[in-house]
């Protein structure tokens, strides 16, 4: 059904004229979603009505069929909570702007992707519903793009992908490698700062860093003359102090810093490979999460339908419309300490145009 603006305004679809906001609209009652791909699909249904009995009725019998299934339907609802914006990350996927911890929502996101598929099949019952049908078939566990991730990425990487940090120890022998040697580093550094103690008998002495100059070992003015200049090599002079380095330390440098720098551009291979390797599957994952956003927009109209006593309606053919004990949705949530009083409405083929009148705030528009 197509709905211009004034008509989408004016009925208070997705917004209240009042406020301007979700609040006070049908949306706003209708709305339970869990997920935001859920909360997308319902506002598209919202404002585009279907006009089809045969598609009506079929979202009806789904909603009808998980109205009356409490059990399975939270347990739907419960695994939903668990689910991300699949449908944003996969749009940020299309520009390579999507980060690791994108790659880790997915990944939790499909991890439940087996236990949804068997919460559905629960509500396929005798009659078989084939909207539901449907919806089970559409989705796809992904489970290799799961354990792909899973193996890959780390559980808590950084928003940077371009800094190290990104790939899970077992994944790749020469990352482990790398890792081992930037770990160890700090064990090579602090056993040469206790010998070179040891050797000069300073006390004082240490080994620091800085991003200008590297490792260097440290020696305050005092302790100049113990300084050995047959192994030290003045790299700087300060107010108070004298850096130097030495060729083993030198050496353990070109380890250190060489390792951590190839560590970084490999993960970054790394991760980017397994960033393009999902983006492939792209098609699958979208399907998905329009089927998940489906299933969470259902559930939400059996939850409201149950908690508001909604009865379902009978659609028919033949130009009547008969509504027993209406009640206006919006104005019936909105009210407070005063019961919303039913209205009967009777329309057919003989009589299709009716005057509403009475006084103001008599609730003529209701």
């Amino acid at each position: 059904m197509r709905l211009d603006a004034n008509t989408r305004r004016n009925l208070e679809i997705t917004e209240s004229n009042k406020e301007r906001t979700k609040k006070g609209s049908l949306l706003w009652v209708l709305d339970k979603t869990t997920t935001a791909i859920g909360a997308r699909q319902l506002r598209r249904w919202i404002e585009s009505p279907m006009l089809s009995k045969r598609a009506i009725d079929e979202r009806l019998d789904a909603v009808e069929t998980i109205k009356n299934d409490i059990f399975v339907r939270e347990d739907i609802i419960e695994l939903l909570k668990n689910v991300h914006d699949i449908e944003r990350i996969v749009s940020k996927m299309a520009g390579t702007n999507t980060n690791a911890r994108d790659l880790v929502a997915l990944k939790n996101s499909f991890r439940i992707l087996p236990d949804l598929k068997r919460s559905i099949v629960n509500l396929v019952n005798d009659n078989k519903p084939q909207y539901i049908v449907k919806l089970y078939n559409s989705i796809d566990e992904l489970q290799d793009m799961y354990a792909l991730i899973q193996k890959a990425i780390v559980d808590d990487p950084p928003v940077t992908v371009k800094e190290g940090g990104l790939i899970k120890q077992g994944y790749n022998e020469e990352v482990d490698e790398l890792k081992a040697a930037s770990r160890d580093g700090k064990t090579w550094l602090m056993e040469l700062e206790a010998r070179e103690r040891e050797l000069t008998g300073i006390k004082g002495l240490k080994v620091g860093f800085n991003r200008v100059f590297g490792y260097y070992i440290e020696v305050t003015k005092s302790n100049f003359a113990d300084v050995p200049e047959d192994r030290y090599i003045r790299k700087q002079t300060l107010a108070d102090k004298e850096r130097y380095i030495t060729p083993e330390l030198k050496e353990l440098e070109n380890k250190i810093l060489g390792s951590e720098e190839k560590l970084v551009d490999l993960e970054y291979k790394l991760f980017t490979e397994v960033r393009e390797t999902v983006n492939r599957e792209i098609v699958r994952i979208q399907k998905t999460a329009a089927a998940i956003g489906v299933i969470d927009s259902l559930c939400s109209f059996a939850k409201v339908a149950e908690e508001m006593n909604y009865v379902r309606p009978n659609i028919t053919t033949d130009g009547v419309i008969s509504i027993v004990h209406g009640r206006h949705p919006v104005v019936e949530k909105t009210l407070k300490n005063t019961a919303f009083i039913p209205n009967d409405t009777y329309i057919d083929n003989n009589n299709r145009f009716h005057v509403i009148t009475g006084p103001n705030m008599a609730g003529k528009s209701t």
